[in-house]
């Protein structure tokens, strides 16, 4: 026996019924929402033409799995009834004690889900997972393959009607659905020197939104980016009341009395960091901030903050011996460089400043490039180094491919530097690169007999001087080859390598997204990003150069053979 279901489509305002098992092959809803909450209003309807499901109560004298499939059918309305449907198919302990903030499993749509009836009053529920969220609104990618198995435990009633009295935490939802009830959400900290904003993505409800992301930002980052970031909002502060109305396009954010305690210049910040955190959802453009009700004395200190800064839109690169920049149709010399005559060079690297550029000689020395005025200088000599990266405090990072577990820093003046990198230890490190914000780096290396792309955090001292990574977060488990990492956005890395076919450009999200390969292009060498996916370069092996042209590449003409193309960074 099944149970219909009503899903509504606001774009379209239809009502389409369905079955439960179509609901169950799509089931999904919000973990994050908790009971009792006090609310004092909620968000305009959110900016999306998602699926709002309900389902009817349970049948009379259902078999077990098809309670299961009532259950997973109405917890796919669970954002809307706050989950009294689905609560209908358990029993008053197993009310009790399930908690749907306890997580969210995504599971791949493309495969129906395998609901199995074993022993007297147990069902499992079979699933090829996709990811996971945790009850923080982390999203976890899932390596290829990897299956999960939920048991449910149920008893018959007085009535002799089967409920369940037994089930996991949190939710399952289809990957489809996930991606109209769930909402990427950035939430902005600060750099330590706090000139830039820094995000940290998480995956809330589509519904109530600024509420999920207003809690997140005073709860603090991931802890994996703990150590890179600051926040300007005092510790303790929270939300009067568990709710962020959203009227008109203004986020009205109302915060308990620690807020106070900040001085004007954080008080300026924190509402830069609300300000930005609360914009990015696409139903408010404005936020009004009280305290208890009462209006927020902010500060009116200017701020010189940068939120995904740009690096220019015309890559430069390498074409015989000489530094060259395309402008769109031509190349033509590097602004204040020399040609490397003589020199083996390769893997040139930008500052963002007026600095002098860099490039490896021989692939064993870091080098200045020369200029019109200057011969080239050696700031390190390794036996294989790293292709170098610079950050926007002027150092150049770089270290030796098969890695003892550190990394080597120098700058232009001659200063050098020493980083531990442990968890580098006994790789092979394929390529690093420094973020915009100076705040994160990524690597991908090879060690434990796995391929990796990963992401740390800097600390830095009061100088800018980086004295420690923070842990791992482990990326685009998909990939099984990879030889160069770039950052793309504030969040986005292009990863050049393969996930079980040739090689391509991958899209890795830092914040767990599903990892997203781009057109083949045959014989890739290398990559170089501006800002945005629609500003990608490629060049191939044999020295022809790429640009990205609707859903694919172009090759670009007329030009002499390149290689290594760069942007500053």
């Amino acid at each position: 026996m099944t149970a219909n279901a009503t899903m509504t489509r606001k774009a379209r305002a239809a009502v389409v019924l369905v079955t439960v098992a179509a609901i169950a092959a799509l089931a999904g809803c919000a973990s994050l929402p908790t009971d009792g909450a006090v609310q004092r209003g909620v968000e305009a309807a959110p900016d999306t033409s998602g699926i709002v499901l309900s389902a009817e109560d349970p049948r009379p004298d259902a078999s077990p799995s098809e309670i299961v499939r009532g259950f997973l059918a109405g917890s796919a309305g669970g954002l809307v009834d706050n989950f009294a449907v689905a609560r209908k198919f358990l029993t008053t302990e197993g009310s009790d004690q399930w908690d749907p903030a306890g997580g969210v499993v995504i599971y791949s749509g493309s495969a129906a889900l395998d609901v199995v009836e074993g022993e007297a009053g147990v069902v499992e529920v079979r699933v090829t997972v996709a990811g996971t969220v945790d009850p923080n609104g982390v999203r976890t990618e899932a390596r290829p393959g990897t299956e999960t198995t939920q048991e449910f435990r149920l008893t018959q009633d007085a009535d002799a009607q089967w409920r369940i009295e037994s089930l996991p935490d949190g939710v399952l939802i289809s990957d489809v659905n996930f991606g109209s009830q769930y909402r990427g959400t950035p939430l902005y900290f600060l750099s330590p020197d706090a000139t830039m904003l820094v995000p940290d993505m998480r995956f809330y409800p589509a519904r109530n939104t600024a509420t999920y992301a207003m809690n997140g930002l005073l709860g603090g980052p991931v802890e994996w980016l703990s150590t890179g970031v600051i926040s300007a909002i005092p510790s303790g502060t929270s939300l009067t009341l568990d709710t962020v109305p959203v009227s008109a396009g203004t986020a009205t954010v109302d915060v308990t009395e620690e807020i106070s305690a900040a001085g004007s210049t954080d008080r300026a910040r924190l509402q830069a960091q609300i300000q930005a955190t609360l914009t990015a959802l696409p139903q408010v453009q404005d936020v009004e901030i009280l305290v208890d009700t009462r209006p927020f004395n902010t500060s009116d200190v200017d701020l010189d903050l940068t939120l995904n800064p740009g690096v220019g839109t015309s890559p430069t690169m390498l074409s015989g011996d000489a530094l060259v920049r395309f402008n769109g149709t031509t190349l033509s010399a590097a602004p204040n460089t020399a040609p490397l005559t003589g020199i083996d060079a390769s893997a040139p690297a930008l500052p963002y400043d007026d600095d002098l550029a860099v490039a490896l000689a021989d692939d064993r020395f870091l080098i200045t490039v020369p200029t019109p005025d200057t011969a080239s200088v050696t700031l390190l000599e390794g036996t294989a180094l790293l292709d170098p990266s610079f950050d926007r405090f002027g150092w150049v990072w770089t270290g030796e491919r098969t890695n003892a577990g550190r990394l080597l820093l120098a700058r232009t003046d001659g200063s050098t530097a020493t980083l531990e990198a442990p968890t580098l230890a006994g790789a092979q490190v394929a390529s690093i690169r420094v973020s915009r914000d100076g705040t994160r780096m990524a690597v991908v290396y090879t060690g434990g007999g796995a391929m990796r792309v990963e992401v740390v955090a800097i600390t830095r001292d009061a100088d800018g001087i980086p004295i420690r990574l923070g842990p791992p977060l482990s990326l685009a488990p998909s990939m099984t080859s990879a030889t160069q990492v770039v950052w793309v956005d504030e969040s986005t890395l292009a990863v050049l390598g393969a996930s079980g076919g040739p090689i391509s450009v991958h899209l890795v999200t830092v914040g767990g997204q599903p990892t997203r390969s781009l057109p083949t292009v045959v014989d890739s060498a290398s990559i170089a990003a501006a800002r945005g996916e629609r500003e990608l370069y490629l060049v191939t092996s044999d020295g022809h150069l790429y640009a990205r042209s609707g859903n694919g590449w172009r090759p670009v003409s007329g030009l002499d053979p390149v290689r290594d193309p760069t942007f500053p960074g």
